[in-house]
């Protein structure tokens, strides 16, 4: 697991203390409707599908498949100077259609990224001691 280091760091809004306390433990959650039995992503009071404010925490396998991608080359932070180039991934993830998040992609080489790549999710930890999710390249 690498440190991050200098780069802003999460802090939990409302709502996403289980998301982040889950992450520390190395496990991706997110919420899912107790009325449509939807997945949703962000976390949010009301279900994004059918409006339903009944949800339950659940764990995620992890895997997904990339959607899209950029390879950042100019720093957006200060603390990015060191990072550039860096991969920023759209996944999609395999428990829904459509389910979708942003991280970062590690430990690929730009030439090895495709659209509908199989990817598992890791961690890093923030120098603040948050872990936070990424993702890395599956073997075909």
């Amino acid at each position: 697991m690498n440190k991050v280091s200098a780069f802003p760091y999460p802090i939990p809004e409302y709502g996403t203390e289980p998301y982040w306390q889950a992450c520390n433990e190395e496990r991706l959650v997110m919420q899912r409707c107790d009325s449509c039995n939807k997945f949703r992503w962000h976390p949010a009071p009301l279900c994004t599908h059918c409006g339903a404010d009944g949800f339950s925490w659940q764990a995620l396998s992890g895997r997904g498949k990339i959607f899209t991608w950029t390879v950042v080359t100019h720093p957006v932070h200060p603390a990015a100077f060191e990072k550039v180039p860096y991969v920023v991934v759209e996944v999609e993830l395999e428990e829904q259609a459509g389910l979708r998040m942003l991280s970062n992609l590690v430990d690929a080489d730009d030439d090895d990224i495709t659209f509908d790549a199989k990817v598992m999710v890791a961690y890093v930890q923030h120098s603040n001691e948050q872990k936070l999710p990424v993702f890395r390249l599956l073997a075909s």
